[in-house]
Protein backbone atom coordinates (compact mmCIF):
# COMPACT_ATOMS: atom_id res chain seq x y z
CA UNK A 1 0.00 0.00 0.00
CA UNK A 2 1.16 3.26 -0.56
CA UNK A 3 1.04 5.51 1.82
CA UNK A 4 -0.38 8.99 2.03
CA UNK A 5 2.29 12.16 3.23
CA UNK A 6 -0.11 14.54 5.10
CA UNK A 7 0.44 18.36 5.79
CA UNK A 8 -1.72 20.59 7.72
CA UNK A 9 -2.43 24.14 7.06
CA UNK A 10 -2.87 26.09 10.26
CA UNK A 11 -2.78 25.33 13.43
CA UNK A 12 -6.93 24.23 14.89
CA UNK A 13 -8.32 22.89 17.62
CA UNK A 14 -10.23 20.89 15.23
CA UNK A 15 -7.06 19.37 13.61
CA UNK A 16 -5.44 18.77 17.04
CA UNK A 17 -8.76 17.27 18.71
CA UNK A 18 -9.85 15.03 15.93
CA UNK A 19 -7.99 14.89 12.90
CA UNK A 20 -4.39 15.07 13.87
CA UNK A 21 -4.98 11.64 16.30
CA UNK A 22 -6.77 9.89 13.29
CA UNK A 23 -4.08 10.60 11.17
CA UNK A 24 -1.65 9.06 13.28
CA UNK A 25 -4.26 6.24 13.71
CA UNK A 26 -4.91 5.61 9.83
CA UNK A 27 -3.15 2.75 7.69
CA UNK A 28 -1.42 4.08 4.70
CA UNK A 29 -0.91 7.61 6.46
CA UNK A 30 1.76 9.41 7.50
CA UNK A 31 1.85 12.91 9.04
CA UNK A 32 4.78 15.21 7.54
CA UNK A 33 4.39 18.64 8.17
CA UNK A 34 2.55 21.44 9.56
CA UNK A 35 2.32 24.90 9.11
CA UNK A 36 1.63 28.45 10.40
CA UNK A 37 2.11 32.08 10.19
CA UNK A 38 3.88 32.22 13.04
CA UNK A 39 7.15 30.04 13.20
CA UNK A 40 7.26 29.51 16.99
CA UNK A 41 3.12 28.29 17.17
CA UNK A 42 4.37 25.87 14.66
CA UNK A 43 7.07 24.29 16.29
CA UNK A 44 4.85 24.62 19.41
CA UNK A 45 1.97 22.49 17.69
CA UNK A 46 4.37 20.21 15.93
CA UNK A 47 6.54 19.25 19.12
CA UNK A 48 2.61 18.88 21.19
CA UNK A 49 1.11 16.41 17.94
CA UNK A 50 4.24 14.87 17.41
CA UNK A 51 4.66 16.18 13.83
CA UNK A 52 7.78 15.72 12.25
CA UNK A 53 8.41 19.38 10.69
CA UNK A 54 6.89 22.78 11.43
CA UNK A 55 6.77 25.43 8.88
CA UNK A 56 6.17 29.34 9.45
CA UNK A 57 4.17 29.65 6.57
CA UNK A 58 1.94 27.73 4.58
CA UNK A 59 3.49 28.48 1.24
CA UNK A 60 6.64 26.66 2.34
CA UNK A 61 4.64 23.56 3.51
CA UNK A 62 3.10 23.45 0.26
CA UNK A 63 6.64 23.49 -1.82
CA UNK A 64 7.52 20.63 0.18
CA UNK A 65 7.80 18.08 -2.42
CA UNK A 66 7.16 14.30 0.40
CA UNK A 67 3.84 15.96 0.76
CA UNK A 68 1.15 14.20 -1.03
CA UNK A 69 -2.25 15.32 0.53
CA UNK A 70 -3.30 18.40 2.61
CA UNK A 71 -5.68 18.97 5.58
CA UNK A 72 -7.32 22.67 5.90
CA UNK A 73 -8.50 23.68 9.05
CA UNK A 74 -8.45 26.90 8.40
CA UNK A 75 -11.46 29.17 9.27
CA UNK A 76 -13.95 29.30 6.44
CA UNK A 77 -13.32 32.63 4.51
CA UNK A 78 -9.76 31.27 4.16
CA UNK A 79 -10.85 28.05 2.58
CA UNK A 80 -10.77 28.41 -1.16
CA UNK A 81 -7.82 30.93 -1.34
CA UNK A 82 -5.32 28.33 0.33
CA UNK A 83 -7.07 25.07 -1.07
CA UNK A 84 -6.63 26.63 -5.03
CA UNK A 85 -3.14 27.02 -3.88
CA UNK A 86 -2.29 24.00 -2.41
CA UNK A 87 -3.86 22.17 -5.33
CA UNK A 88 -1.83 24.35 -7.91
CA UNK A 89 1.16 23.17 -6.18
CA UNK A 90 0.12 19.58 -7.09
CA UNK A 91 -1.13 18.77 -3.37
CA UNK A 92 -4.57 16.64 -2.89
CA UNK A 93 -7.15 18.44 -0.64
CA UNK A 94 -9.02 17.54 1.95
CA UNK A 95 -11.27 20.77 3.52
CA UNK A 96 -12.95 21.48 6.62
CA UNK A 97 -16.37 22.01 5.83
CA UNK A 98 -18.00 24.26 4.35
CA UNK A 99 -16.11 24.12 1.56
CA UNK A 100 -16.70 28.00 0.88
CA UNK A 101 -18.21 30.77 1.60
CA UNK A 102 -20.60 30.26 -1.96
CA UNK A 103 -21.23 28.42 -4.97
CA UNK A 104 -19.69 30.57 -7.13
CA UNK A 105 -16.11 30.03 -4.66
CA UNK A 106 -16.79 26.64 -4.68
CA UNK A 107 -17.03 25.80 -8.50
CA UNK A 108 -13.42 27.63 -8.03
CA UNK A 109 -12.07 25.22 -6.21
CA UNK A 110 -13.82 22.40 -8.16
CA UNK A 111 -12.13 23.60 -11.52
CA UNK A 112 -8.86 23.60 -10.02
CA UNK A 113 -9.07 20.28 -8.98
CA UNK A 114 -9.72 19.50 -12.15
CA UNK A 115 -7.41 21.30 -13.72
CA UNK A 116 -4.49 19.93 -11.46
CA UNK A 117 -5.67 16.52 -11.50
CA UNK A 118 -5.98 16.04 -7.69
CA UNK A 119 -8.55 14.87 -5.07
CA UNK A 120 -10.42 17.20 -3.16
CA UNK A 121 -12.97 16.72 -0.96
CA UNK A 122 -15.25 18.65 1.82
CA UNK A 123 -14.69 16.72 5.30
CA UNK A 124 -18.22 15.85 6.42
CA UNK A 125 -16.81 13.28 8.98
CA UNK A 126 -19.93 11.65 10.32
CA UNK A 127 -21.11 10.12 7.13
CA UNK A 128 -18.71 7.67 7.75
CA UNK A 129 -19.62 6.53 11.07
CA UNK A 130 -21.37 3.12 10.69
CA UNK A 131 -24.76 4.41 11.83
CA UNK A 132 -25.37 6.56 8.93
CA UNK A 133 -24.27 3.47 6.67
CA UNK A 134 -27.29 1.44 8.48
CA UNK A 135 -29.30 4.36 8.13
CA UNK A 136 -28.67 4.52 4.37
CA UNK A 137 -29.12 0.98 4.16
CA UNK A 138 -32.98 1.29 5.90
CA UNK A 139 -34.08 3.70 3.62
CA UNK A 140 -32.81 2.05 0.26
CA UNK A 141 -34.35 -1.38 1.96
CA UNK A 142 -37.62 0.50 1.89
CA UNK A 143 -37.91 -0.15 5.75
CA UNK A 144 -39.98 3.28 6.28
CA UNK A 145 -41.48 3.49 2.83
CA UNK A 146 -41.59 5.96 0.93
CA UNK A 147 -39.87 9.24 2.50
CA UNK A 148 -41.79 12.64 3.13
CA UNK A 149 -40.25 14.74 5.44
CA UNK A 150 -36.89 15.00 6.77
CA UNK A 151 -35.69 17.49 9.89
CA UNK A 152 -32.74 18.12 10.97
CA UNK A 153 -31.45 19.97 14.15
CA UNK A 154 -27.56 21.16 15.20
CA UNK A 155 -27.10 23.72 18.17
CA UNK A 156 -25.14 24.78 20.75
CA UNK A 157 -23.87 27.29 23.51
CA UNK A 158 -21.09 29.31 21.78
CA UNK A 159 -20.60 31.90 24.49
CA UNK A 160 -17.45 33.52 23.50
CA UNK A 161 -17.90 36.30 21.69
CA UNK A 162 -14.42 36.55 20.76
CA UNK A 163 -14.79 32.93 18.75
CA UNK A 164 -13.92 33.60 15.10
CA UNK A 165 -17.40 31.55 14.71
CA UNK A 166 -18.60 35.05 15.34
CA UNK A 167 -16.74 37.06 12.32
CA UNK A 168 -18.59 38.82 10.61
CA UNK A 169 -16.57 37.17 7.43
CA UNK A 170 -17.23 33.19 7.37
CA UNK A 171 -19.12 32.73 10.91
CA UNK A 172 -22.60 31.96 11.64
CA UNK A 173 -24.42 29.02 12.74
CA UNK A 174 -25.70 27.76 9.15
CA UNK A 175 -21.86 27.80 7.72
CA UNK A 176 -20.66 26.04 11.35
CA UNK A 177 -23.30 23.60 12.23
CA UNK A 178 -26.49 23.99 9.45
CA UNK A 179 -24.40 23.11 6.80
CA UNK A 180 -24.33 19.44 8.38
CA UNK A 181 -28.25 19.82 8.33
CA UNK A 182 -28.24 20.65 4.65
CA UNK A 183 -25.92 17.46 4.08
CA UNK A 184 -28.58 15.37 5.79
CA UNK A 185 -31.48 16.71 4.20
CA UNK A 186 -29.71 16.94 0.68
CA UNK A 187 -28.05 12.87 0.78
CA UNK A 188 -31.50 11.18 1.47
CA UNK A 189 -33.68 14.01 -0.97
CA UNK A 190 -31.39 12.17 -3.87
CA UNK A 191 -29.00 14.31 -4.23
CA UNK A 192 -31.22 17.47 -6.02
CA UNK A 193 -31.60 20.94 -5.16
CA UNK A 194 -34.76 22.11 -3.64
CA UNK A 195 -37.32 23.95 -5.98
CA UNK A 196 -38.33 26.22 -3.00
CA UNK A 197 -36.21 27.41 0.00
CA UNK A 198 -37.69 29.77 2.95
CA UNK A 199 -36.09 31.02 6.00
CA UNK A 200 -36.15 32.86 8.92
CA UNK A 201 -33.04 34.19 11.14
CA UNK A 202 -31.90 36.05 14.34
CA UNK A 203 -29.26 38.00 12.91
CA UNK A 204 -26.48 40.28 15.08
CA UNK A 205 -25.70 43.53 14.33
CA UNK A 206 -23.02 42.14 11.53
CA UNK A 207 -25.81 39.65 10.26
CA UNK A 208 -24.03 36.77 11.55
CA UNK A 209 -26.97 34.18 11.67
CA UNK A 210 -27.24 33.12 15.84
CA UNK A 211 -29.91 30.67 14.84
CA UNK A 212 -31.85 30.16 11.33
CA UNK A 213 -34.64 27.76 10.39
CA UNK A 214 -35.48 26.86 6.99
CA UNK A 215 -38.22 24.92 5.51
CA UNK A 216 -36.98 23.01 2.04
CA UNK A 217 -39.46 21.54 -1.00
CA UNK A 218 -37.86 19.26 -3.04
CA UNK A 219 -39.44 17.75 -6.76
CA UNK A 220 -41.48 14.79 -6.01
CA UNK A 221 -43.03 16.07 -2.94
CA UNK A 222 -40.55 15.48 -0.02
CA UNK A 223 -40.49 18.41 1.85
CA UNK A 224 -37.39 19.13 4.70
CA UNK A 225 -37.12 21.17 7.56
CA UNK A 226 -33.41 22.53 9.44
CA UNK A 227 -33.07 24.91 11.86
CA UNK A 228 -29.50 25.57 13.52
CA UNK A 229 -28.22 27.56 16.37
CA UNK A 230 -25.33 29.02 18.26
CA UNK A 231 -27.87 30.22 21.22
CA UNK A 232 -29.89 27.35 21.66
CA UNK A 233 -29.19 24.38 23.93
CA UNK A 234 -26.80 21.68 22.54
CA UNK A 235 -28.78 18.95 20.87
CA UNK A 236 -28.30 17.33 17.31
CA UNK A 237 -30.88 14.98 15.89
CA UNK A 238 -32.22 13.90 12.50
CA UNK A 239 -35.43 12.22 11.89
CA UNK A 240 -36.60 10.38 8.16
CA UNK A 241 -40.25 10.06 7.73
CA UNK A 242 -41.97 7.85 5.16
CA UNK A 243 -45.39 6.95 4.37
CA UNK A 244 -45.16 3.25 6.53
CA UNK A 245 -42.53 4.36 9.16
CA UNK A 246 -39.70 6.69 10.71
CA UNK A 247 -36.13 6.79 11.77
CA UNK A 248 -34.84 8.73 14.33
CA UNK A 249 -30.97 9.45 14.03
CA UNK A 250 -29.68 10.00 17.73
CA UNK A 251 -26.05 12.37 18.08
CA UNK A 252 -26.08 12.21 14.11
CA UNK A 253 -23.24 14.78 13.45
CA UNK A 254 -21.39 13.92 16.22
CA UNK A 255 -21.67 10.48 17.57
CA UNK A 256 -18.17 10.96 19.64
CA UNK A 257 -20.47 13.43 21.88
CA UNK A 258 -22.85 10.67 22.97
CA UNK A 259 -24.48 7.51 22.52
CA UNK A 260 -25.32 7.06 18.99
CA UNK A 261 -28.67 5.53 18.10
CA UNK A 262 -31.48 4.97 15.34
CA UNK A 263 -35.38 4.69 16.55
CA UNK A 264 -37.13 2.65 14.30
CA UNK A 265 -41.00 2.64 13.76
CA UNK A 266 -43.39 1.36 11.88
CA UNK A 267 -47.43 0.79 11.81
CA UNK A 268 -46.40 -2.08 14.40
CA UNK A 269 -43.23 -1.85 15.90
CA UNK A 270 -40.66 -0.03 17.53
CA UNK A 271 -36.52 -0.70 17.47
CA UNK A 272 -33.82 0.63 19.09
CA UNK A 273 -30.40 -0.25 17.54
CA UNK A 274 -27.23 1.36 19.05
CA UNK A 275 -23.61 1.75 17.71
CA UNK A 276 -20.27 1.90 19.22
CA UNK A 277 -18.47 6.14 19.32
CA UNK A 278 -16.10 4.37 16.79
CA UNK A 279 -13.42 5.99 14.64
CA UNK A 280 -15.09 8.23 12.08
CA UNK A 281 -12.09 10.40 11.57
CA UNK A 282 -9.75 7.65 11.11
CA UNK A 283 -12.38 5.80 8.60
CA UNK A 284 -12.68 9.17 6.49
CA UNK A 285 -8.56 10.06 6.58
CA UNK A 286 -8.67 6.31 5.68
CA UNK A 287 -11.00 6.67 2.31
CA UNK A 288 -9.44 9.61 1.28
CA UNK A 289 -6.10 7.62 1.14
CA UNK A 290 -7.75 5.32 -0.79
CA UNK A 291 -9.34 7.65 -3.15
CA UNK A 292 -6.00 9.27 -3.91
CA UNK A 293 -4.78 5.41 -4.53
CA UNK A 294 -7.19 5.48 -6.87
CA UNK A 295 -8.73 2.28 -5.10
CA UNK A 296 -12.08 4.34 -4.07
CA UNK A 297 -14.48 6.93 -5.45
CA UNK A 298 -15.39 9.66 -3.03
CA UNK A 299 -18.10 9.81 -0.66
CA UNK A 300 -18.80 13.26 -1.16
CA UNK A 301 -18.11 13.96 -4.43
CA UNK A 302 -16.99 17.96 -5.73
CA UNK A 303 -20.67 17.82 -7.27
CA UNK A 304 -22.36 17.49 -3.96
CA UNK A 305 -20.07 19.71 -2.37
CA UNK A 306 -21.58 22.39 -4.98
CA UNK A 307 -25.13 21.44 -4.65
CA UNK A 308 -24.66 21.74 -0.78
CA UNK A 309 -23.25 25.18 -1.08
CA UNK A 310 -26.05 26.19 -3.38
CA UNK A 311 -28.52 25.25 -0.58
CA UNK A 312 -26.63 27.57 1.90
CA UNK A 313 -26.34 30.06 -0.97
CA UNK A 314 -30.22 30.05 -1.20
CA UNK A 315 -30.96 30.28 2.66
CA UNK A 316 -28.64 33.00 3.41
CA UNK A 317 -30.59 34.63 0.44
CA UNK A 318 -33.55 34.35 2.15
CA UNK A 319 -32.79 35.38 5.13
CA UNK A 320 -31.20 38.47 3.93
CA UNK A 321 -26.90 37.87 4.77
CA UNK A 322 -24.53 38.86 2.06
CA UNK A 323 -22.35 35.74 0.89
CA UNK A 324 -19.95 37.91 -1.79
CA UNK A 325 -16.15 37.47 -0.84
CA UNK A 326 -14.83 40.03 0.64
CA UNK A 327 -11.10 40.90 0.10
CA UNK A 328 -8.72 38.70 1.89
Amino acid sequence: MRTIRWGILGTAKIAEGALIPALHRAEGTELVAVASRRPEKAMAYAERNQIEKAYGSYEELLQDARIDAVYIPLPNHLHAQWAIRAMEAGKHVLCEKPAALNQAQAKEMVQAAEECDVVFMEAFMYQFHPQWARVRELVEQGAIGRLQVISASFSFALRNPQDIRWYAEGGGALYDVGCYCVHAIRTFAGDVLPSSVQAVADLDERRVDRTVAAALAFPGGLTAHLDASFTAADRQRVELAGDEGSLVVTWPFRPDKGNPSIVWRNRSDERVERFPVDDMYRLEVEHFGACVRGEETLRQTPDQTLRNMAILDAIYQAVGRDTRVKDA
